[in-house]
């Protein structure tokens, strides 16, 4: 495949790979987990981030998959999408749209995700320019819950339980999830741009406020038992608030989502067809068209309530193993054996 992308293309897609979908459900976990120390611990799990970032950008020339690795990481991302559209599904089902049947909406998403990857590439990463107001719109009416909130709840903070800080370090992580999607759209750099690590730190630093904010305010807004009954808090927040505009603040807020979360989807079908066909092959239609059915099949089995609970307690330990330690590992492989992967000319 052959494309280019200037840095605010490609932060903007790591921005949407990162925050997409799981952005309002990661905090239920995490502080579930953490108790008060919960901000402490994402604040160390983004540094960590951040170092990890600096050594993709440095080594990523080495992050060459043969064709095992390459079928693992598609599979892999197809079973991550058809995750998503489950639960996108469910969360449409709680809060929005009650009556309708789970195959409609997962249709409608597939569709638009199919529309986007037999398109150019292009068409994909720059769809999600629009929806940048919309999101600085959602932080504008997140606080209006500033007055709701109980500062005393992010203390104290006590550090003697290190299970409790291994777990919310590892679930902190669960917010950046798709991270290793900068090794594979870094070759597709414009060739005369480079990043230094300002920028790196600058985006690092505009996604961990975004997150943080989430992560404060669902700890200061709930106690800690109740939180643990709230699998989307962000949406309980806004759902609170009450607003002479519309109606309800949660169910605006619902479809924000939901259009930034389709963005994180074809963002993802668009990775499996940069992988699959790689730089400087053309794809067939044919191709993608069976890869789409196949993806309206599946979710449709994943709708169930047992099924999504027991992905989000267990996604974040996955997570960790593909976006961070298979990447190293490769990478480290491959510069031990000098292999690098083929840039975009």
């Amino acid at each position: 495949m052959n494309f280019s992308l200037s840095k605010g293309q490609f932060f903007l897609l790591m921005f949407f790979i990162e925050t997409g979908i799981i952005y309002i459900s990661f905090q239920t976990p995490l502080i579930s987990e953490s108790k008060n120390k919960a901000w402490v611990l994402f604040i160390v799990a983004t540094t960590l981030h951040y170092l990890v970032l600096l050594f993709f950008e440095r080594y990523y020339r080495y992050f060459y998959l043969n064709t095992f690795f390459q079928w693992v990481y598609k599979v892999y991302w197809f079973l991550m999408i058809a995750t998503f559209l489950a639960y996108m599904v469910y969360v449409l089902a709680s809060w929005v749209l009650p009556q309708t049947p789970e195959w409609i909406i997962i249709v409608f998403i597939v569709a638009l995700s199919l529309y986007g990857n037999v398109s150019r590439p292009e068409t994909v990463i720059n769809i999600g320019v629009m929806f940048i107001p919309l999101i600085f719109i959602f932080i504008i009416f997140l606080m209006l819950a500033v007055p709701d909130l109980t500062w005393t709840n992010l203390l104290p903070l006590e550090f003697n339980n290190y299970k409790e800080i291994i777990q919310g370090i590892i679930h902190s992580v669960f917010a950046f999830m798709g991270a290793e999607m900068y090794l594979i759209y870094r070759p597709f750099l414009q060739k005369e741009l480079t990043l230094k690590s300002k920028q790196i730190l600058m985006y690092q630093l505009i996604i961990f406020v975004f997150y943080l904010i989430s992560v404060m305010f669902s700890q200061m807004f709930f106690t800690i038992e109740e939180i643990k009954l709230v699998p989307e808090p962000i949406i309980y927040i806004l759902k609170s608030q009450e607003v002479t505009f519309v109606k309800r603040l949660d169910i605006f807020f619902v479809y924000i989502w939901l259009s930034w979360s389709i963005i994180t989807v074809l963002i993802f079908n668009l990775t499996i067809r940069v992988v699959h066909f790689g730089i400087g092959k053309k794809g067939t239609k044919k191709t993608t068209v069976f890869y789409h059915l196949l993806l309206a099949i599946v979710p449709i089995f994943l709708v169930k309530f047992k099924v999504i609970e027991l992905m989000k307690n267990s996604f974040h330990y996955i997570i960790l193993i593909f976006t961070f330690l298979l990447p190293i590992l490769i990478i480290l492989w491959n510069k031990w054996r000098g292999k690098t992967c083929i840039e975009k000319q």
